[in-house]
């Protein structure tokens, strides 16, 4: 959704014009500054012109002025409370001594309080680095104390709101962060509550009433972030907007969200596994659907480290891009099961690299192989494109849609042996065999390091019964069976060369340290021998 882009009083001319009114107008220039910033947040209400995070932290301004209040309405009782203390005693009343406690008492919390709206406003307005949405981005990422400069932590979430966001009032919900009066990854929130409810404070014959409306997030930290709405329609579609991002959240309304919050360590745990196997539930039919309607399972994806797939979707290839783009990678293949023609021309692969020079957009170089010339040739065509030109070619690929070819440059393609040796490509033996802990079974001949990881998960979760990982060479193989309720522990077996021969060994352990072997034996992390392990007879596999 796209916000109206307003020009009204733009930083820093607002901070130079609230300036000059406090130095013309002293304490009178607060409530026309407090106007001004009223108008400035109708003209540009969600920071689209200058990002979204950094017009929030600035939005903090309007705190030091608060807090410029407080400290003069503070001053002014404290003046009250000298002025009274002058009175000779003799002839003070009880009202009197009321009235020196009132202003002496209430001077001393509203200087606290603009003290503390004064450092917090400033801090978050001047100092982006060092405010509360700062912090609350850099640690919800994998390693906060290497997270980027501020600059990138911001951009981060303004390109997913620029993108997928929705707003409900002042909030903004995109696909991968929440941005409230702080942000919040969606992927980390466990529980969505909503509270709207009427709170009455009596004070003597008087009655009064406040209606309350918030959204409360708890996130896998167990830490919660509450945000303020205005109208109770907008917070329901805020909580229904997350509920289809995160399915498996707790859901709640008013006060439920303590009892959530409020779990010991045995119940957190218990929420968090059952969150997992859900989410991973989810994931696995929502990839098996993407990959039947799409046609995909036709297609082959290759990264350059070696790594490949026949499980290739959309989305994964979205965020193969997306990965390059950011420099974690350097590109990949996409190889149909059968060529493409597109005229006379017959196009066996494509494959995608990314280009980045100081101080422009990163360029995506797209190679479309031909098959080979009766003379032998080795042909393709190139195409430099932006991010979401490739993108589309990508995903018609995908599709077995040929790209227009008009504005492709035909390029002579130098092809290395397979092998390195003879040039004939050696059959591998790769194999990743999973069982669920309902019985289903899958098999796969093509996979990747980070398939692994998710099988690794997926035993310690539940997920998976069983998980057999052959290795492309054939003679490194481990299998992990999970536990039962008579004994939690893991069954690994897993083979080790030794000499002219193969062993056989196997080992008890906890599921979180078979999960550890899963992933790091195929890597030559580990190797099976030790104290723990049993040297065994060639299992049936």
């Amino acid at each position: 959704m796209k916000e109206k882009k307003g020009g009204f009083l733009r930083w820093p001319w607002n901070v130079v014009v609230y300036a000059a009114l406090l130095v013309l107008l002293r304490a009178f220039a607060v409530p026309i500054i407090l106007i001004l910033l009223a108008v400035q947040r109708k003209n540009n209400p969600n920071g689209a012109e200058e990002g979204y995070c950094l017009t929030r932290t600035r939005k903090r301004l309007s705190w030091v002025l608060w807090g410029a209040l407080w400290i003069v309405i503070s001053a002014g009782m404290f003046y009250m409370f000298h002025v009274g203390l002058q009175q000779d005693p003799a002839y003070r009343e009880t009202a009197d001594y009321v009235t020196l406690a009132f202003c002496g008492g209430g001077g001393l919390l509203l200087l606290l309080l603009g003290l503390y709206m004064g450092y917090a406003g400033g801090r978050d307005c001047f100092f982006p680095a060092r405010s509360s949405l700062a912090d609350s981005i850099r640690s919800q990422l994998p390693y906060p104390e290497e997270a980027p400069p501020v600059g990138e932590l911001f951009a981060m979430v303004d390109r997913d709101l620029e993108a997928n966001g929705q707003w409900f009032d002042a909030v903004g919900i995109g696909q991968e962060w929440v941005l409230g009066e702080q942000a919040n990854r969606i992927d980390r929130i466990r529980g969505i509550f909503t509270v709207d409810k009427i709170r009455h404070r009596h004070s003597g014959n008087r009655t009064t009433t406040t209606r309350i409306m918030q959204l409360v997030l708890v996130d896998d930290r167990w830490q919660k972030h509450i945000t303020d709405f205005k109208k109770s329609d907008e917070l329901r579609a805020a909580a229904d907007c997350l509920s289809l991002r995160v399915p498996e959240a707790r859901r709640g309304v008013n006060d439920q969200w303590t009892g959530f919050w409020n779990m010991d360590e045995s119940e957190r745990e218990d929420f968090e596994r059952d969150f997992r196997q859900r989410r991973n539930r989810r994931a696995s039919q929502a990839a098996q659907r993407e990959i039947l309607s799409e046609g995909s399972q036709d297609m082959i994806l290759k990264r350059r480290d070696g790594a490949v797939t026949s499980r290739v979707s959309a989305s994964l290839v979205r965020e193969e891009l997306k990965r390059c783009l950011d420099g974690e990678e350097s590109g990949f293949e996409l190889t149909p099961t059968r060529p493409i023609a597109a005229g006379n021309r017959t196009l066996r692969s494509l494959n995608c690299f990314v280009r980045a020079e100081a101080g422009e957009e990163p360029k995506v170089l797209l190679l479309l192989e031909l098959a080979p010339s009766e003379e032998g040739e080795n042909l393709g065509l190139a195409l430099s494109a932006d991010a979401r030109r490739a993108g589309g070619i990508l995903e018609g690929w995908l599709r077995r849609e040929a790209p227009d070819l008009t504005d492709w440059d035909l390029r002579r393609v130098y092809a290395a042996p397979r092998d390195g040796v003879s040039g004939t490509q050696r059959k591998s033996q790769a194999r990743l065999s999973l069982v669920y802990a309902g019985g289903a079974a899958e098999n796969h001949a093509n996979f990747t390091a980070e398939d692994i990881q998710v099988a690794a998960e997926g035993l310690v979760d539940g997920t998976y019964q069983l998980v057999d990982l052959t290795h492309a060479s054939g003679y490194m193989w481990i299998r992990v069976t999970a536990g039962d309720k008579t004994d939690a522990r893991c069954t690994v077996e897993a083979t080790k060369p030794e000499g002219g021969e193969l062993g056989f060994y196997m080992a008890k352990m906890p599921p979180r340290e078979a999960a550890a072997w899963l992933t790091g034996y195929p890597r030559g992390e580990f190797l099976p021998g030790g104290r723990d392990w049993k040297r065994v007879k060639k299992p049936n596999k």
